[in-house]
């Protein structure tokens, strides 16, 4: 449908005329026989669009003898300096053409040729070679991350089987991945290709090894770069290399492609892109240790009018509406009062708000009354409480990790904490650098952990790597565990960045053991030495952008890499996104806590501003939600039209979500008036204060509590599901609450309240609003002539409770 839409648009206007041609790269430089370069041929049209048109544009190049052309791929005939033109019909370009030393013999490189273009072939691949295990007797690293292992064996292992030196042709290295003998993988390169040539031209010279004086790897870039383009459009993509003497090479053929959504888009192993439908994604390139991504974006062909995008408060709304407008996509109109009056207590404190509460918002008619709830809400202690739950699941706060009063004491001062105000950079320090008793320092207790343990240090302080993963991942967004046995196969983390970073919290250590053996103080005195998994050589302490830090001897080096870590730009980036993600249940990026620079933002420009905007008000969490809760895009319904229906990642119009498990116990127990009851939990106690994930709650474990075994938001689920219902439906608990001598409707009934009056705090408690008049009749003639009043009432508030409009923040 959206193919057909767009064709008929582009039917019924004009053609764009192309008015001129681009090559890329600008110019050509080749050195060497084995030299190549790509070249890609974009037409500027007059509407300033832009279109691929390689495979349609006549190539030529002159003189003649100096360069062979096959398709668009450029490699040398002999030394010289000549031009390369593209023409389409009457318009044409030329790029400068150099050539140099192809009378010089080739040499190749192990580590710049050889392991890459085993990965690209899928030798080193986990399902292959490069599986933990290797296969059939042959192991390489994970993707070639450690070259010289690769080296030994593929020449030494073995007694040196793999090659012939005195027949490097005859090599099983060479002949099994052609196919000439058996081999489990087939045939994965082809006789005289590129790859075959450079493989044998390197045992050929001695299969010399990895010599330690490479030069390094700086970056790769992906060309043209951005592409805006239409459903079924290709995009051929070139792969260039910078080394750090500032050489540049064309590295397609060996490179890596991947797309982060398939649905959207498609590219294959030589790097050609195709748009599949309306939307955005990235196309990902890996080249050794180095990946990059371009962004590939189809607008959906709605004709949409420009003041559709005029509506705003703040900056938010022009970063949104800027990516709305590219893409075609109409946002929302204004929600209600009621919509907003739910909404807001939800997304900040976790609470649905109380009869009384919605009847003074929905009657107050002042201009500002949303501004004046949200500075209210912000002020009261459940938005410690919420954000400290929210903490508790990243921190694994469980009696099993960390025993229940531990646990209980870190997730209460968490919440003493956010709801004083402290900055999200301040809190993260003390956090970090915690040091001495641990009655005074209760951010201390983060270190602790029974399992798994530091070696030597009993079974409270956690491993370094477990407290260096979860460090990276609650407060960089970083997900790193990859890199501890091999380098990150999508994020630019070596296994060598992984030690370097652990080596910076490899001192922590417990003191002052009570009689259960839990330490009563937190040091720094343990060995600093960390020792490289893979070289068993000491890891110098160094954080994950490679920068150098100097330490004394028997220096905490927690303190500077605290004050690195909140330096960082990732520290604003991963706080703006999880408080966006508390307010839109999706975040800027997701997964949330996956902020790797190959898992682009859905909004670049949005993501960008919250964090400088954050950042420059000294990292306070409230501002910065007040900001988002004011802001258009906030306030918008949840109610999609025809060309958001779709959307998921643009925030066009609010997301409805189902209410996370403790909220729900809450807001249940809150609307029928019957509180729960928690296992060693004083009377009264909240479903968001419970700060041991294995306190018993058969309702918290349906609607998806996270287990707190392993850090991050994947554990929690807020996903419907059948028993959900069945759980609503059916169960006891619920039952008993609704017909409880104490619940809301035997204190309705008692205080001789009217079916009419009845209804309005029924529905203003559960709903935020008054009943609609079509739903106030549908309930007051059954109530009317009812046998059993309280029974038709508890009916009632049965219904309102399972209802979506219940179950659901919209």
């Amino acid at each position: 449908m959206f193919v057909i839409l767009l064709t008929l648009a582009l039917l019924a206007a004009p053609p764009a005329k192309i008015t001129r041609l681009e090559v890329t790269p600008p110019l050509v430089a080749l050195e060497g026989r084995t030299a190549l370069q790509r070249v890609l041929v974009t037409a500027i049209l007059s509407d300033g669009s832009r279109k691929d048109v390689t495979g349609q544009a006549k190539l030529t190049t002159w003189p003649p003898p100096l360069l062979q052309l096959a398709g668009n791929t450029l490699t040398p005939r002999t030394d010289g300096t000549g031009v390369l033109k593209a023409e389409l019909g009457s318009v044409s370009a030329k790029i400068p053409v150099s050539v140099k030393n192809t009378a010089v013999a080739p040499t190749y490189s192990f580590v710049n040729e050889v392991v890459p273009t085993l990965a690209k072939a899928g030798c080193s691949q986990g399902t292959c070679h490069g599986a933990a295990a290797g296969k059939g007797g042959f192991k390489l690293s994970l993707r070639g991350y450690a070259p010289e292992q690769d080296f030994i064996a593929i020449t030494k292992a073995l007694s040196g089987r793999r090659i012939t030196r005195e027949a490097p042709e005859r090599s099983l290295f060479l002949r099994k991945p052609l196919g000439e003998i058996a081999h489990r993988g087939g045939s994965v390169i082809t006789k005289n290709s590129p790859e075959h040539r450079m493989l044998l031209g390197w045992l050929q010279q001695g299969a010399p090894g990895p010599t330690g004086k490479e030069t390094p790897l700086a970056k790769i870039d992906v060309l043209p770069g951005d592409r805006v383009l239409a459903p079924n459009e290709t995009q051929r993509l070139l792969v260039r290399a910078t080394y750090a003497d500032g050489r540049t090479e064309d590295v397609t053929q060996r490179a890596l492609f991947s797309v982060n959504d398939p649905a959207i888009a498609s590219v294959t192993d030589d790097g050609t892109a195709k748009q599949l439908r309306p939307g955005e994604t990235a196309v990902l390139a890996k080249y050794r240790d180095k990946l990059t991504i371009i962004r590939l974006s189809a607008p959906f062909p709605h004709q949409i009018k420009d003041s559709a995008f005029t509506a705003r408060t703040n900056y938010i709304d022009d970063a949104v509406n800027a990516k709305l407008k590219a893409l075609h996509i109409e946002p929302s109109g204004r929600c209600t009062d009621n919509e907003f009056l739910r909404r807001v207590f939800l997304d900040l404190i976790g609470t649905l708000p109380t009869e009384a509460e919605a009847r003074a918002f929905l009657d107050d008619k002042a201009p500002d009354k949303r501004t004046v709830l949200i500075d209210t809400l912000l002020t009261r202690p459940e938005y410690g409480l919420i954000w400290a739950l929210k903490l508790g699941d990243l921190f694994t706060l469980r009696r099993e990790n960390l025993s229940r009063k531990y646990a209980m004491q870190l997730q209460a001062w968490l919440a003493e904490q956010l709801n004083s105000g402290v900055g999200w950079d301040t809190l993260a320090t003390k956090i970090l650098t915690a040091s001495g008793s641990l009655d005074d320092n209760r951010g201390g207790l983060f270190w602790l952990s029974r399992v798994p343990q530091k070696p030597n240090q009993g079974y409270w302080v956690r491993a370094t790597e477990n407290s260096t993963e979860l460090i990276a991942q609650t407060f960089l967004g970083q997900r790193i565990g990859c890199a501890k046995c091999h380098n990150h196969p999508t994020e630019k983390f070596t296994q060598d960045d992984y030690y370097h970073f652990a080596a910076l919290f490899h001192q922590v250590s417990g003191g002052g053991e009570n009689e259960d053996g839990i330490p009563e103080r937190l040091e720094s005195k343990h060995d600093p030495n960390l020792r490289h998994l893979r070289t068993n050589e000491i890891s110098e302490p160094r954080p994950l952008d490679r920068s150098t830090l100097t330490f004394a001897k028997d220096e905490d080096r927690r303190i500077q890499a605290a004050a690195w870590l909140v330096a960082q730009d990732e520290f604003a980036r991963n706080a703006a996104n999880r408080l966006w993600a508390r307010c839109f249940g999706k975040g800027i990026v997701e997964p949330v806590d996956d902020l790797r620079s190959t898992n682009p933002a859905s909004n670049e420009r949005l993501l960008t501003a919250l964090a400088a905007d954050l950042k420059s008000h000294h990292f306070d969490l409230k501002y910065l939600l007040k900001t988002i809760c004011l802001s258009t895009t906030y306030q918008r319904t949840s109610t999609a039209n025809p060309t958001s229906r779709l959307d998921t990642r643009y925030f066009s119009h609010y997301l409805p979500r189902r209410l996370p498990a403790e909220e729900l116990a809450d807001a249940l127990a809150q609307v029928t008036g019957v509180p729960d009851r928690y296992q060693g939990q004083p009377e009264g106690c909240r479903a968001i204060e419970v700060a041991d994930a294995e306190i018993p709650s058969v309702m918290l474990d349906t609607f998806g509590r996270p287990p707190r075994i392993l850090s991050g938001e994947s554990e929690r689920t807020c996903e419907p599901a059948l028993g959900q219902a069945l759980a609503l439906l059916n169960s006891q608990e619920v039952q008993n609450k609704l017909t409880s001598g104490e619940g809301i409707i035997a204190q309705l009934v008692k205080a001789k309240k009217t079916n009419s009056e009845i209804l309005d705090t029924l529905f203003l408690s559960a709903l935020a609003r008054y009943p609609k008049p079509t739903e106030r009749i549908a309930l007051e003639a059954p109530l009317a002539s009812a046998k059993n009043r309280d029974e038709a009432l508890q009916d009632a508030l049965w219904a309102l409770l399972n209802s979506p409009e219940f179950l659901f923040n919209h």
